[in-house]
């Protein structure tokens, strides 16, 4: 009896082992939690995000900031970095088994290393920093408080970002991989698939145009309503996500995997991503269905130009060549790191060629653009250069020109299509005439996206053109911002006793470039103020910089193109 139970429970555990996905190379139980409260997230790794993945997990904080922080495993502080957005207040620890763990959007940093923050700070003469601490300087513990969980950079809402980096690549890794507390019996979720006809010769449903099938889910298996008709070389991709216990975010799958009649032809993982590589995801996703339908798929197919190394098999790029007249199977395997995995099944017809009214290549075809080379456009008052790999694979440019109906310095120039991406940004050159009133330094590029909302680009006037860089193609024009940033001061005015305050703020806002700097003085010395974007809040929290007795206070605001606003005003502490 006592063996045949001790055999059930070595099945048992080989079943589960093996449904794991998790290879044995990563550290288990080095890594320690990062928040003393239950641990649920809201974001996960390699989940999609726009012209990123995401590279960590996004650790929920109850949904307020002020939570603490703990190292996740002892080392040292390597690095501090604050910035506007993206990570916001962030810090680095390097510990000695070869990784590094990153704690993003924070709050305020433990007295320990907010000291050393002040006075690099000071030192700079910036509330920016990014600097790099010796190894000696500032040992952790694991366990220890280092910070207070926040919103700041990029975050859009309370929460702490953790990341593990392999510290001499810089990689990131798969947190999850490395048994954190979570949570997950939950398998992925498959929405949809979209297929794609690659070729000019190839059809979908006897038509030149991808197509878009909703799954239905029978048991704990999915398929498709209806047996899609295809020809020639096509592409699949598919609508998936994941789901775990506890919360009802949206996050990232782990393992893709494709099958055409019982063969592998395609599968990703998403074990490590390098930061060079993460552009990628506009070329491994279809860009174009989620501008346009807000819909992430994943293409099982690449472009030429992509260069993500998430692919573990690939037969040739991924697209399959249909010319019988029968009937194929198809299926995909969606899975988490724990070994959740879900399935989709569907058959589809294929045809021979089937003969189709091509559409035709359109009104403002300029020019056929390769991928893999330099390209260049230029007309009477425009000039684009597209850098050599700035596509991820050949397009058919278009570009047309028209004035614009309100008073603006040129034409508007409509630059190809937005839904296509960029990997590499394009330089742009437009010819522009204005008054003699404005000063070339104040020219801006404006570029309105279709759903209407205005982009600035700053660059330089020269020789009657103005040239600046763009991530996306899209329509230009260019205008001027010739006002000054407004500054509010919101509990500091012109003889006010502010002993009795712990800070004193302002809020700064720009009409078009955006701020470039900020900087006040007291009694012409330079103190620190923290900038928090989101809020157009410049805050002073008094640490000691300010003594007692009447003092002048100068604040100086300058957007991009150089335009000024000063406030002063004399206070007593």
């Amino acid at each position: 009896m006592k063996k045949n139970f001790l055999t059930l429970i070595i099945i048992f555990f080989g079943i589960f082992s093996s449904a794991q996905q998790i290879p044995s190379s990563y550290p288990q139980n080095y890594f320690g939690k990062q928040l003393d409260i239950p641990m649920f997230l809201s974001g996960n790794f390699a989940e999609l995000r726009p012209n990123h993945f995401h590279a960590g997990i996004d650790i929920k904080t109850q949904g307020v900031e002020g939570k603490n922080v703990l190292a996740s495993a002892s080392g040292y502080v390597s690095r501090i970095k604050i910035r506007t957005g993206g990570y916001g207040k962030v810090i680095y620890i390097n510990h000695p088994n070869g990784y590094t763990t990153t704690y993003a959007h924070l709050k305020k940093f433990s007295k320990k290393i907010d000291n050393i923050v002040k006075r690099e700070q000071y030192n700079q003469k910036s509330f920016f920093i990014d600097f790099y601490p010796d190894s000696n300087e500032v040992k952790i513990t694991k366990g220890e408080v280092i910070a207070l969980s926040g919103n700041t950079g990029g975050s859009g809402g309370p929460h702490l970002h953790f990341e593990i980096r392999e510290t001499e690549s810089e990689h990131a890794m798969n947190v999850l991989l490395f048994n954190m507390p979570i949570k997950d019996k939950i398998a992925p979720i498959i929405k949809g698939i979209r297929i794609y006809p690659i070729t000019e010769n190839s059809t979908v449903e006897k038509k030149h145009f991808p197509s878009y099938y909703t799954t239905k889910k029978i048991g704990n298996k999915y398929t498709l309503s209806s047996i899609p008709i295809v020809s020639n070389k096509i592409g699949f991709g598919i609508e998936t996500l994941d789901k775990m216990n506890g919360t009802n975010n949206r996050c990232g799958v782990f393992k893709i995997r494709l099958l055409i009649d019982g063969k592998t032809v395609f599968e990703q993982q998403a074990e490590r991503i390098s930061f060079d590589e993460s552009k990628y995801i506009n070329s491994h996703t279809d860009y174009e269905y989620k501008k346009s339908k807000n819909k992430w798929i994943h293409k099982s197919f690449i472009d030429p130009n992509n260069k993500l190394s998430i692919y573990k098999k690939l037969e040739r790029d991924g697209t399959v060549t249909f010319r019988d007249d029968s009937i194929h199977k198809i299926k995909y395997i969606i899975s988490d790191v724990y070994g959740n995995t879900s399935e989709l099944n569907f058959k589809i017809k294929s045809e021979s060629e089937v003969v189709f009214t091509k559409k035709p290549i359109g009104v403002n075809f300029i020019q056929r653009m390769p991928y893999h080379l330099y390209n260049e456009f230029q007309s009477n008052s425009f000039l684009l250069q597209i850098p050599k790999g700035g596509l991820y694979k050949d397009i058919n440019f278009s570009y047309y020109a028209k004035p614009h109906p309100k008073k603006r310095w040129s034409y508007i120039h409509t630059v190809h299509n937005e839904n296509t991406p960029l990997h590499k940004p394009l330089d742009i050159f437009i010819k522009c005439k204005f008054p003699n009133s404005i000063l070339p330094s104040k020219l801006i590029a404006v570029r309105k996206t279709a759903k209407g909302k205005v982009k600035i680009h700053n660059g330089t006037f020269s020789n009657n053109y103005f040239h600046f860089t763009s991530n996306y193609f899209g329509s230009f024009y260019i205008y001027h911002d010739t006002i000054p940033p407004k500054i509010k001061a919101l509990n500091i005015y012109n003889g006010k006793n502010i002993s009795q305050q712990s800070k004193f703020d302002f809020k700064i806002s720009d009409n078009l470039s955006g701020i470039k700097s900020y900087n006040c003085y007291i009694d012409g010395k330079w103190v620190l103020l923290e900038y928090d974007y989101k809020k157009d809040r410049l805050t002073h929290y008094k640490h000691g910089v300010i003594t007692p007795g009447g003092h002048k206070l100068k604040l100086v605001v300058i957007d991009k193109v150089g335009n000024k606003e000063v406030f002063n005003c004399k206070f007593t502490n």
